[in-house]
């Protein structure tokens, strides 16, 4: 009998598998999230209302109650939203839907390792743009690929996972304006962005922006993400994602949680005020520290495995992306708490002296007060 695993496609095959390690640390920063939990308040109101529903009934087909108040939110027509277990399923049934065998997808290097996944699951054909010697989205390296051929679908993550940088709203509508194909924005971070791409959705029908609740939301666990689009898109989407994707206790947190807009604001003042503290800690000690619109940074270092691994001993946990394309000697790193920050740069200091002192004093006593008020009203 042949091997069963022979029967999978071979494209398929030649993938690995997601995986991070998750055992316990007692500075987690390696994946993006945010390191303050939504009121205590807030989550013992979810708790109650989970209690409060009938476990053994099914939900809504579609969660249109959370449609809703996202539409509410964004000013966009419940129509146009769909919700879904986290923003890669959703993502993931745009491919589906727009892609297709043989077609290719217009992908940018470096970015989040799943969109060739999906992409490939599909059956379609990834093409891939970049990496640019700066690192930054190859965004003329992709308008020359759109002008070859505008017919094809293109994948964008801005900011993007794992450098950080984002286009301009600009710069995103030129691509627009040459593009005959939907291009799926990737917003995970667009809370902590300033470009707000969302007015472009009234001008350009074949946007689409995916957006999560697992960063600035507090929700990574409730894994719940949304896209806005064209309700002529979404009415097609809807049609091949599954029904009740979007489980009831997800229901209840991500309704909860929009309720509580100004604790979502607070989370993301705190930490727009920490980011540039962690900048600092990394760029004193040697670090090249790439600009970030995002809740994390990116940062390259010769020594970058071995202080990885000291700092794993000391229970901080960075992200490794040194085997994405070009991030050779590259850590990510979220931006957390002031406790976080306080054992970094105690850890990196046992590993790398301060290279300037007095820079990194006046940067952090500029910023340090306002961070930690901010931080407190959390």
């Amino acid at each position: 009998m042949r091997d069963p695993a022979s029967f999978v496609r071979p494209e398929l095959r030649a993938l690995k598998a997601y995986h991070l390690e998750l055992d316990d640390c007692a500075h987690k920063l390696d994946q993006n999230e945010v390191p303050y939990p939504l009121p205590r308040v807030v989550r013992e109101r979810i708790a109650r209302r989970w209690l409060d529903r009938d476990w053994a009934r099914y939900g809504d087909f579609h969660a249109d109650a959370v449609r809703a108040d996202l539409g509410a939110l964004h000013d966009w027509p419940m129509a146009g939203v769909l919700v879904g277990n986290g923003s890669n399923e959703l993502l993931s049934v745009a491919l589906e839907a727009l892609g297709g065998p043989g077609r290719e997808v217009l992908l940018h290097a470096p970015t989040f390792t799943l969109y060739r996944m999906f992409v490939l699951r599909a059956g379609g054909a990834p093409r891939i743009v970049g990496p640019a010697n700066d690192l930054r989205l190859p965004y003329d390296a992709v308008l020359e690929e759109v002008a070859r051929d505008p017919s094809r679908p293109v994948v964008l993550c801005t900011p993007n996972n794992p450098v950080g940088d984002a286009l301009r709203v600009e710069q995103v509508e030129a691509l627009l304006e040459r593009l005959e194909a939907p291009l799926l924005l990737d917003n995970a971070y667009g809370e902590f962005c300033r470009h707000d791409y969302r007015p472009l959705l009234r001008r350009h029908r074949h946007l689409a922006i995916f957006r999560t609740f697992s960063k600035a939301w507090s929700l990574a666990g409730q894994r719940v993400g949304y896209v806005l689009a064209d309700p002529a898109l979404v009415t097609e989407l809807i049609k091949i994602k599954l029904p009740y994707n979007l489980d009831l206790a997800s229901v209840v947190a991500a309704r909860e949680a929009l309720a509580v807009q100004p604790a979502v604001d607070r989370r993301v003042r705190a930490l727009l005020g920490r980011r540039p503290q962690w900048h600092a800690a990394f760029a004193d000690r040697g670090f090249e520290v790439f600009d970030s619109e995002a809740n994390f940074l990116m940062v390259r270092h010769p020594r970058a495995a071995a202080i990885k691994q000291a700092l794993d001993a000391r229970g901080i946990r960075l992200r490794d992306v040194s085997g994405y394309p070009g991030l050779a000697n590259c850590l990510r790193v979220s931006v957390g708490s002031g406790r976080d920050l306080r054992a970094v740069r105690a850890a990196l200091d046992a590993e790398i002296p301060a290279a300037n002192m007095q820079t990194r004093e006046s940067v952090s006593t500029h910023t340090e007060s306002a961070s930690a008020a901010n931080e407190r009203s959390v």
